[in-house]
């Protein structure tokens, strides 16, 4: 009898860390899902206000200075949402996860510390820049310059993060002897290809999602509007507004595209096994074709409609279709991340393909049919396609976060054995994402109030 209530003992824990498990990766993915938006915008916004700015010291243009203000002003709001929620972030870290930190606190502090410079940084620089802006003891060229170094701010705390993240993928910077640490390298890790590729793949693909979302706002305001009134002066600087967001979409586009194709690369030679999941590339193989459509069937096969691109799997990787590719074969099954993310992958894609359509559509609508740019279905497909952005850059984390699992730290401690031992978050681990959900809601009232208070002053901004 004793032996019954030992091994039902036995189940119960195993039972409850399965379930605290699944609350813990719940509160994570809600709270980083909900945070990475306040980031992209809290990035791309003090470049925008910062080139509008030029923009109007340059032409003597005071429209274009208060596009400029009226942005910092969200920009603001969305910075401040952005420390909360990254504060909250920041605890769950040691709170929920404080085996990572066990683990490779030696070797990821430093980041850590960097990005608290940084932040203040952008904080101070943020605080003298909407402090100054009319002030006629500072030049407009040096309120810019004070702008300028919300940007290098940010940057750089956007950089440190995303080191800590690329660190977890590709562990580098220290050797394990005897079980402990030895040759510690902080700077090694902090500047890992992961980090590196990581970040100079996701910053311009964080500027497409906020510029084309803003263009969005931009083209809703000129869809809204009667026909005669899309002639009018009332929406010129609208229609210029809409024309330099999108250019620096298409730019940032282009290098977003450019850097995913040295990210498959990268995952080719470093993580082979999530561009394995990614692709559903079950065995190792040269000629390796590309996966579009259909799901894993769980023995090994693909089910659903789908088809294959011959070669093209090879190619991404390394430029040659005789290339070989790492399959899931080589993996254990239980260290093999969740095939699911092939889906994700699709979507992903799909989007992308969308904006490498629409992106270049806009350009040869302006050169040659200019009248289409007031057409209501044109502008309707733009609302529509500004969102894609945003959910491209979300579907992108998560398949970079559920993609690394088992692993918190790859090939090295299990998203289990980091998980708090001491605490039981089954209950609020549900229930405390509602928090950002708050957050959120009140962060769009408070954004809709501001521009409403601006269009009760009317100066063309929105």
């Amino acid at each position: 009898m004793s032996i019954i209530k030992i091994e039902a003992t036995i189940n119960n824990i195993g039972i409850s860390m399965e379930n605290g498990l699944h609350a813990a990766r719940v509160l994570m993915g809600d709270s980083l899902g909900f945070h990475i938006i306040f980031v992209m915008f809290g990035l791309t916004l003090p470049i925008l206000v910062s080139w509008f700015e030029w923009m109007g010291i340059r032409r003597k243009d005071p429209q274009l200075t208060n596009v400029a203000k009226f942005w910092a002003k969200i920009m603001s709001l969305l910075v401040i949402t952005g420390v909360i929620s990254g504060t909250v972030i920041a605890l769950q870290m040691s709170l929920v996860w404080p085996g990572i930190l066990k683990f490779g606190g030696e070797v990821i502090g430093l980041p850590f510390m960097f990005e608290t410079y940084a932040f203040m940084i952008e904080a101070v620089f943020l605080a003298l820049y909407m402090f100054t802006w009319g002030n006629k003891r500072v030049s407009p060229i040096l309120h810019w310059v004070f702008g300028l170094m919300v940007i290098v701010g940010s940057t750089l705390s956007a950089y440190a993060i995303t080191s800590i993240n690329g660190w977890m993928n590709l562990p580098t910077g220290f050797d394990i002897v005897d079980g402990k640490f030895q040759n510690i390298d902080v700077l090694a890790a902090m500047f890992s290809t992961s980090a590196l590729v990581t970040f100079f793949h996701s910053m311009p693909g964080y500027y497409v999602a906020s510029g084309l979302f803003i263009t969005g706002l931009y083209a809703l305001r000129l869809f809204r509007a009667k026909g005669r009134e899309l002639d009018s002066k009332k929406h010129l600087l609208d229609y210029f507004i809409v024309q330099r967001l999108m250019l620096f979409v298409a730019v940032a586009f282009v290098f977003s595209w450019i850097t995913a194709d040295i990210t498959g690369k990268y995952l080719a030679r470093n993580e082979p096994e999530k561009l394995a999941a990614i692709e559903l590339h079950y065995e190792t193989g040269d000629n390796a074709p590309l996966i579009v459509g259909g799901v894993a069937d769980g023995d090994g096969g693909i089910v659903g409609p789908h088809f294959k691109i011959p070669n093209a799997l090879s190619l991404l990787a390394c430029n040659t279709p005789g290339c070989t590719v790492q399959g899931l074969n080589e993996t254990p099954e239980d260290k093999q991340p969740p095939l699911f993310i092939h889906t994700f992958f699709d979507i992903k894609m799909t989007l992308i393909t969308i904006l490498a359509a629409v992106i270049p559509l806009y350009f040869i609508a302006r050169k040659w049919r200019p009248a289409l740019l007031k057409n209501k279905l044109m502008l309707l497909g733009f609302v529509i396609t500004s969102w894609f952005g945003i959910a491209i850059v979300e579907l992108g984390w998560m398949m970079t976060e559920i993609g690394r699992q088992p692993w918190a730290v790859r090939g090295y401690m299990t998203t289990s054995e980091a998980l708090t031992k001491t605490h039981d978050i089954t209950k609020f681990g549900y229930l405390f994402p509602l928090s950002y959900v708050v957050l959120f809601v009140l962060t769009v009232i408070a954004i809709r109030r501001l521009v409403k208070h601006e269009q009760q002053n009317p100066k063309g901004v929105l």
